[in-house]
């Protein structure tokens, strides 16, 4: 079995400007200042809690639950629909289907909401399997879980990300990984992978060579 691994944010679609909005909602309800469009970048991969412990500049558990619960009131409702998919990806994802390859997501987000914005984009036809660790389980879980779950052979398996979060997770699983330089990772973070390419219609040639 051909296993391809996709990340969401920054991989498959532009989620920044729905991000950008339940962020800044969040730190209003919190009284905490907005930040700028410029900036968001920087909280897309993380989990959640992470990214408000430096927004917040605090560590006390309490109100960064409440403050992530601001934000996933304002993205289920609002945010997610703020999202537009990267040029050729549905094209990609409907080839590697037809190709008989298994397709499965691996996100921060909640599992609920990256299937809403997959069917949003009518493409969850495509997965064979959608997992959203929600800002508790680690990516290199999700991967190893998916990995498992499935009976995936390594060898034949490679995980499509855009941060250093999603190579980790591809090495930690000795795994192939394909760095999308389109998304919101600086260069440097995906510098790792054993490829990175510049647009998603490069995706099918490079998958093919690695994982045949």
């Amino acid at each position: 079995m051909r296993t391809v691994i996709f990340d969401l944010d920054g991989t498959i679609s532009d989620s920044s400007g729905g991000i950008l909005q339940s962020i800044n909602y969040a730190l209003n309800r919190m009284n905490a200042p907005a930040i700028l469009p410029a900036e968001v970048g920087r909280y897309i991969g993380p989990p959640l809690r992470d990214s408000f412990v430096g927004l917040l500049k605090t560590t006390d558990d309490a109100t960064l639950k409440e403050a992530v619960r601001f934000f996933r009131e304002d993205y289920t409702t609002a945010g997610y629909k703020i999202n537009e998919l990267y040029e050729g990806i549905a094209e990609v994802l409907s080839q590697l289907a037809e190709r008989d390859y298994h397709i499965f997501i691996a996100t921060t987000k909640q599992t609920d909401i990256a299937r809403d914005v997959l069917s949003h984009f009518q493409l969850d036809q495509y997965f064979h399997g959608i997992y959203g660790g929600a800002s508790e389980i680690p990516k290199p879980e999700l991967v190893r879980h998916i990995l498992t779950e499935y009976n995936c052979m390594k060898g034949k398996s490679i995980l499509v990300g855009d941060t250093h979060y999603d190579i980790h997770a591809a090495k930690t699983n000795t795994i192939f990984s394909i760095g999308a330089a389109w998304g919101f990772g600086e260069d440097s973070e995906i510098s790792e992978a054993d490829v990175v390419i510049d647009s998603p219609k490069k995706l099918i040639k490079h998958i093919e060579r690695l994982i045949g």
